[in-house]
């Protein structure tokens, strides 16, 4: 039977990288990779050695390529590398140059994966270097977009503004000053403010005319900052959407997409890339960095229900001086599997033969040097096998929703950095919080700014606000309306704190009015390290805890937890309810208010952070009674407390309904668990035979299975669901 588009399950190797593998190697390496059972190639088509001067286009080595492709059977996604500009055309046009906040010019180099020189390419908003990257995608496609091999266009690999030149994160290191991005920044306010006086209104400044605006350099203000990493954001995005236009007016049978790398590693203050932004215009979307629960959930979210694809597996990182480590079938597991529980439907592992060109020799390859087959190849082979076998029913299955997102805002990362010159406050929040959930049990599902909208949170019962810094009018109306309609807010402190209509910080904290909706103010914070006087140098971080204590009558003792960077004194309005409290003073740490009919928890310092950092049985068992108890959310597949973590897809088609159990033990040491699940189940087969006897059935309860796993160790089991008791179920 023909797969479907849905079905198809790429599980395979980025290949080619000109000018490695060798052509000497081609015929070899795909014979021998699909008789491996392997489906899929990545293919690199580069603006550089594709076009050795103007309006001449060599793709000679990529069409033997998609020839060798087609005769063993593999699909192929053509990824097409604009960050090598051809050395004619800075010849030809040295203003198209990044420039940095500090004024460097960044002249074309080599990289280490970018052994061809060219990087990091043009200035986004330098004309003729648009004009000459549509012309030489439009080349591509007119001539590989009728070849059988081809799978789909893959349109920038890893969207950031410098190629990693000036990654590293700094004010110093923002791009771009030059004067094409001047000139587009000036209309892009104005097309945002439509008048000079809302800018200055905006940003407290005097201009008397849009040329005279200054991009930000420093720590200074925030609304600048934020209009001004947002625009050279938009300008990725905008990159992307030009792209995806010529691929669509040349092909249409073909579908585009983009794969970009997770925050922290890209942020949005040197490097640019928005995922949700960036998956708008695409077809498919993937990532490299995806194998984390962390990095897949941040990308299911922004795809929004399109097919995914764990772009790059970096499974053997390493370089000339650090050597990769030999990989594991456990650490494969967790790469391949981690993702796979939560829908993601795509493996792409970097990369089929070990480097051999420069600096990244001779490391991340799935073969010896001489291309010949290592164990973790093999075992890469029988796990391919055992999805393909099920390809149909994982195309199918979905994980049903907790109704709980956790906010990811992209104008709050910027501010943030405005606050501390550093992202780990912001960072440490969201990942903590996902963590949390994730620890929990949850399905974590993130929402973007401008998912803040009644359409946006009517799927979510419980909305989580890390680091609520920085906002708008339009958010806190829009949040204060579905809290009041029943929604369930749960805050960190600061909520409101700068305004984003003038830069401001509000008088009163949380702002917006929120002091009604969360029952309470906050009247001083006390930071965990002080300024001496105005030229003393202190960076705030997270390397201390704040104790903190809620009350357990299940426990027979308290609870113990611990936030971090900041305590909160309060006045409480009469009805809010204590929680917990901070140990040193017995002040108020956590609170619930009811407002409407929805609530509201307040946390008077950066829970999360501290749980990122430091972890705790205590602090998890805190989270889960805000969640279950307090705030009525249950995690749809339930788990013992310990290390395991349960994900459940299931599909309901054509009479057919069944289920795949994925147990994960991310905890250190041996661990059994009893899983809850959403609906009772008879079989339980293992993907692995390893894992059959590490399942115990419970015929007395048939919507509960024992599980017991080897710390690390992740095992899959799949279920029919007893139809007669989802009948009762649905009748009750």
């Amino acid at each position: 039977m023909r797969q479907t588009q849905q079905e198809f399950i790429p599980f395979g190797f980025q290949y080619y990288r000109s000018p490695t593998p060798y052509r000497d190697q081609w015929e070899r390496d795909l014979r021998q990779l699909a008789e491996l059972g392997f489906n899929s190639v990545k293919y690199w088509v580069q603006w550089r050695s594709s076009t050795p001067e103007p309006n001449v286009y060599r793709f000679d080595d990529i069409q033997e390529l998609m020839d060798l492709a087609h005769r063993y059977g593999l699909k192929v996604i053509l990824n097409v590398i604009f960050d090598v500009a051809p050395a004619w055309f800075d010849r030809t046009y040295p203003d198209a140059r990044m420039v940095t906040a500090d004024g460097a010019v960044l002249a074309p180099r080599a990289l280490s994966y970018r052994q061809i020189g060219g990087a990091p390419g043009p200035c986004y908003h330098h004309r003729p270097a648009q004009q000459a990257k549509d012309e030489f995608l439009e080349a591509a496609v007119q001539q590989f977009k009728d070849h059988p091999a081809l799978w789909v266009w893959d349109l920038w690999n890893e969207p950031e503004l410098t190629t990693g030149i000036k990654r590293t994160l700094s004010y110093d290191n923002q791009v771009c000053y030059c004067e094409h991005s001047m000139e587009a920044f000036h209309r892009w306010l104005e097309d945002r403010y439509g008048t000079l006086e809302r800018l200055n209104e905006r940003w407290q400044r005097t201009y008397p005319q849009w040329s005279e605006i200054e991009a930000p350099r420093g720590q200074a203000v925030f609304a600048d900052l934020v209009d001004w990493r947002l625009f050279m954001s938009e300008a990725l995005t905008d990159d992307l959407k030009r792209r995806v236009a010529v691929v669509k007016r040349n092909d249409q049978a073909h579908q585009v997409m983009v794969h970009t790398v997770p925050a922290p590693i890209f942020n949005l203050i040197t490097a640019g890339s928005d995922d949700f932004k960036l998956a708008e215009p695409c077809d498919l979307f993937g990532n490299s960095l995806g194998s984390s629960a962390w990095s897949a959930d941040l990308l299911i979210s922004a795809a929004k229900g399109k097919k995914i694809i764990n772009s790059e597996i970096h499974a053997l990182p390493g370089d000339m001086a650090l050597k990769p480590k030999k990989l594991s079938l456990q650490e494969l597991k967790r790469h391949v599997l981690v993702p796979l529980a939560r829908g993601i439907t795509g493996f792409l592992f970097w990369q089929y033969r070990p480097e051999v060109l420069g600096h990244e020799a001779p490391a991340w390859g799935s073969t010896y040097l001489d291309g010949s087959v290592t164990p973790w190849l093999e075992d890469m082979a029988r796990l391919n096998r055992a999805i393909q076998s099920r390809a149909d029913r994982l195309a199918r299955a979905r994980r049903p929703s907790d109704r709980i997102a956790i906010w990811f805002s992209s104008a709050g990362q910027i501010a943030s950095f405005g606050i501390y010159a550093h992202l780990d406050a912001y960072h440490d929040s969201v990942q903590g919080v996902h963590k949390l959930l994730h620890d929990l049990g949850y399905k974590v599902e993130f929402v973007s700014d401008q998912d803040l909208t009644s359409e946006g949170l009517a799927d979510y019962a419980c909305l989580i606000l890390p680091h609520p810094l920085y906002l708008d009018e339009r958010m806190a109306q829009t949040l204060e309306q579905w809290v009041a309609g029943g929604g369930l807010l749960l805050s960190e402190s600061g909520f409101g704190s700068i305004q984003a209509e003038n830069g401001s910080h509000s008088y009163t904290v949380p702002g917006y009015g929120f002091d009604r909706v969360f029952g309470l103010r906050e009247t001083w914070v006390h930071a965990l390290e002080n300024l001496d006087h105005s030229y003393h140098q202190v960076k705030l971080q997270s390397t201390q805890t704040i104790p903190l204590s809620m009350p357990s009558s299940q426990e027979g003792r308290p609870l113990t937890g611990a936030g971090s960077y900041y305590q909160c004194e309060v006045e409480l309005a009469e009805q809010t309810e204590v929680l917990a409290r901070f140990d040193e003073d017995g002040s108020p740490a956590i609170t619930l208010a009811r407002y409407g009919q929805g609530k509201a928890v307040w946390i008077g310092t950066m829970f999360a952070a501290a749980y990122w950092r430091e972890g705790g049985a205590d602090a998890l068992a805190i989270y889960r009674r805000l969640l279950e108890e307090h705030l009525h959310c249950p995690p749809a597949v339930t788990v013992t407390p310990g290390t395991l973590r349960a994900d459940w897809l299931s599909w309901d088609e054509a009479g057919e309904r069944g289920a795949f159990l994925f147990v994960h033990n991310w905890g250190t040491e041996p661990a059994s668990a009893t899983i809850g699940l959403p609906a009772p189940v008879k079989g339980g087969r293992a993907w692995f035979a390893e894992g059959e006897p590490l399942l115990r059935c419970k015929p007395q309860s048939p919507a509960q299975v024992e599980v017991e796993l080897a710390p690390g160790d992740i095992q899959v089991y799949e279920f029919d669901i007893q139809l007669c008791e989802l009948a009762k179920e649905a009748n009750r």
